[in-house]
């Protein structure tokens, strides 16, 4: 089956991706939602495959869509880039990009690296923090750009980037079915933390405060001592650390959102490297 994709097409499934809505997607496109919706039925007809799920809350993907969605992030970036290399457009100057410490263990690194493969003129300067102080630095023009808990922000952000957290636990730790289980917890404002609580209410499952890091690296290092079972990204998983998947009857873990925000009045190089890592997830 031979498929040739209108670009159009792609920026509206990856809007309405990004967005959740099909009518924010139509406001970032410029389009009537009408158009936008027209747009995503014809590419499900094409793919002969179901990409969203609707609802009166809005759209989520489909496990073919969250595939067809990186792909159609990088099939935009290739032509982005490929435009770039044929212009002779090249990118020069200084960005300042903050990230929560979470991200460090990602593809983010690999997708800074890429780009400044590409651009060799282009200084990078990265900051991590926690993301109410991301938030800030952005206001107070400490940053360009921002990676981090949308939850922390009052505006909406250009893009978001999806991770799957998992529940895991130092190989050592021995959990006692009878008694509360313990959880690590990290001591500031995190949204899918928020969750985690509220998914081991639903399910009625007892636990107890097993330790309180008050940093990243803290909570890495109570999660190797075995003091209790947290919540990690696949990526982020210690050596001597296990995937718990649903062992002592845990819920299934939550997923952790992260928007991608920029300065106002970005100039071209922050938008660039803004799109950059957003197709790099």
């Amino acid at each position: 089956m031979e498929l040739n994709f209108d670009t159009r097409l792609l920026q509206a499934f990856i809007a309405v991706s990004e967005t959740g809505t099909v009518s924010k997607a139509a406001d970032r496109l410029a389009r009537t939602q009408p158009a936008v919706s027209m747009q995503l039925q014809r590419l499900e007809m094409d793919l002969d495959t179901q990409l969203l799920v609707r609802s009166h809350k809005g759209v989520s993907l489909t496990d073919a869509g969250e595939t067809f969605l990186a792909y159609a992030r990088k099939t935009i970036a290739l032509g982005e880039d490929m435009r770039r290399q044929i212009v002779g457009k090249k990118l020069s100057g200084r960005v300042r990009l903050g990230m929560v410490e979470d991200l460090a263990v990602t593809r983010l690194p690999s997708a800074i690296a890429e780009f400044k493969r590409r651009h060799p003129s282009v200084e990078i300067d990265l900051n991590s923090s926690h993301s109410a102080d991301l938030a800030r630095s952005l206001v107070d023009g400490r940053s360009d750009i921002v990676v981090a808990d949308p939850a922390r922000f009052s505006t909406t952000p250009t893009g978001f980037i999806s991770r799957q957290l998992i529940w895991c636990a130092s190989r050592m730790l021995e959990v006692d079915e009878n008694a509360p289980i313990p959880i690590i917890i990290f001591d500031g404002s995190c949204s899918w933390q928020d969750r985690m609580f509220a998914l081991l209410a639903e399910d009625g499952i007892e636990w107890t405060a097993g330790c309180r890091a008050s940093t990243f690296s803290a909570l890495i290092s109570a999660l190797r001592a075995g003091l209790g079972i947290g919540l990690l990204l696949q990526e982020g998983l210690p050596v001597d650390c296990e995937n718990l998947q649903t062992k002592y009857g845990l819920p299934p873990a939550p997923t952790a959102e992260f928007g991608v925000y920029v300065c106002q009045k970005s100039p071209e190089l922050v938008d660039e490297l803004a799109t950059f890592l957003r197709a790099g997830f």
